[in-house]
């Protein structure tokens, strides 16, 4: 997953996942270059990028971490 809010959907147009600011407060999330979901309220962004990564079958609970992608 990769994130930018200063330079937006250039920065990471290569992740699987991207999580980009939108406005004051408003995220875009991104999966690979398509864009999934506009101007989610900020407070609800990482509960909607996690259910992605999830409904891709790329989410892993693992006992070291709070969470990880499993690789491409």
């Amino acid at each position: 997953v990769m994130g930018c809010i200063v330079n937006g959907p250039g920065e990471m147009a290569d992740a699987d996942y991207g999580y980009v600011g939108a406005g004051p407060g408003r995220i875009t999330l991104y999966k690979g270059r398509e864009v999934i979901a506009r101007n989610i309220p900020q407070e609800e962004a990482l509960d909607r990028l996690i259910a992605l990564i999830k409904e891709h079958g790329e989410w892993e609970e693992t006992e070291h971490s709070e969470f990880r992608i499993q690789n491409s």
